[in-house]
């Protein structure tokens, strides 16, 4: 074999051990990214289930990141009546909710006198994918 089919077969094995580092390391990143969107759609139910009164039902709908701002928001129905959207300053940070009214013809969920501590979900959640 000459000396230029031995440096290009490999160069060929470089290049394909190369392109499955790379597709693997993509996978996990995307797999972490699935994860953490998963724990932060946790800690929205769990906000709900601390300051409002009878939720028994969380469905995700939607949960996206706003790149100008910083921002993570996701909207959600819950007890299959009410529709509300949360936003998350960064990941793992303060969370906000608003009820959209104008879909929810007028009706809201009922804030809870004082905010439970609740640090487990006892309700049925339904998880989101990244949009």
């Amino acid at each position: 074999m000459n000396r230029h089919k031995k440096w290009s077969i490999i160069a060929l094995v470089i290049c394909v051990i190369g392109g499955i580092v790379m597709f693997s390391l993509n996978q996990q990143k995307e797999k972490t990214l699935e994860e953490k969107m998963r724990i932060e759609q946790d800690r929205m139910a769990l906000y709900l289930v601390n300051h409002y009164e009878g939720v028994r039902m969380v469905e995700f709908e939607s949960f996206s990141k706003d790149s100008m701002t910083g921002t993570w928001s996701g909207d959600a129905l819950v007890n299959d009546k009410y529709y509300v959207r949360f936003t998350l300053w960064n990941l793992g940070g303060e969370i906000s909710m608003s009820q959209l009214t104008s879909r929810n013809s007028g009706e809201v969920l009922e804030k809870r006198k004082q905010i439970d501590s609740k640090s487990d979900l006892d309700i049925d959640v339904r998880y989101g994918k990244l949009k």
